[in-house]
């Protein structure tokens, strides 16, 4: 099969191709598309490229953009001065901040509401990568495995074009999504790992 555009870029480096696609497409603030749907439709037009491959390798180039995005920020947080990581914020916000982070990546929806205040707050870098790596790794491994099984259907519905059903699937996820309070959803972490601390002993 003769692939063109992006089509050609993963079939010529499979894995390598998939990291670096995503890799560019997620490179774009507030407007990449989601990234359970990248792996939903690669996993459909190239059956012959293990799923589990497939949903690291769209975590790992969706990890690595948003890696720049924090870098940018952090640069700037160091430029500005504005000291809100370790010497501000303590051990229990920090883990807080981790956890949203790992929410973030784990939704269709643009995170860089959470991205960008984490690297001017110059929060790890490390534990910032693990976090979201973690939650894209909750979406797209789970994606492509769905995209692989619904790929029959979809060619027999939709033929050539299966595009159309990944773009329709991620509309319906990211209009759920909307629905959900991500404030009320930090509040209720925070508010636990409070509790939390205070029934440690000699806290």
């Amino acid at each position: 099969m003769k692939h063109t555009g992006y089509e050609a870029l993963i079939g010529l480096w499979g894995p390598l191709g998939i990291l670096a696609f995503t890799f560019l497409i997620s490179l774009v603030p507030f407007a990449s598309p989601s990234n359970a749907v990248m792996a939903a439709l690669i996993a459909m037009s190239f059956p012959n490229i293990d799923k589990l491959w497939i949903g690291v390798s769209v975590a790992l180039g969706a990890t690595l953009a948003k890696l720049v995005h924090f870098s940018a920020s952090y640069g700037v947080g160091k430029v500005i001065e504005r000291k809100m990581g370790d010497e501000r914020l303590g051990k229990y916000s920090r883990i807080t901040m981790y956890i949203m982070n790992f929410i973030a990546a784990a939704t269709p929806l643009p995170d860089e509401w959470i991205v960008i205040p984490m690297g001017l707050g110059r929060m790890s870098p490390i534990w910032f990568f693990l976090s979201y790596l973690a939650g894209k790794l909750v979406i797209t491994i789970p994606a492509a495995y769905i995209g692989y099984g619904l790929a029959p259907i979809a060619e027999g519905i939709f033929g050539g074009n299966t595009w159309i059903f990944s773009a329709v699937i991620g509309i319906v996820i990211a209009v759920i999504f909307v629905f959900i309070d991500f404030e009320k959803l930090g509040e209720r972490v925070a508010g636990a790992l409070r509790v939390r601390k205070r029934e440690e002993p000699g806290a």
